[in-house]
């Protein structure tokens, strides 16, 4: 496997993880309150930014081709 598919690989990991952080904080944590949402909406802007993170990655390495 060279560089660009692990790369891929793990920031596809990484927003499945941080979606599954989200949705746990949100819902079954022990957390109350604020910290309770600023937690679950946290890691889902942290998912959202890595998604664009990894379009711009694929476009930029396209590109050096």
């Amino acid at each position: 496997m060279d560089l660009k598919k692990f790369h891929a690989v793990f920031i596809a990991c990484a927003v499945a993880l941080s979606f599954l952080v989200g949705f746990w904080a949100l819902t079954s944590s022990g957390l109350t309150g604020a910290p309770r949402v600023l937690a679950g909406f946290g890691s889902f802007a942290v998912g959202v930014a890595l998604i664009l993170y990894e379009a711009w990655f694929l476009r930029f390495v396209k590109r050096q081709r």
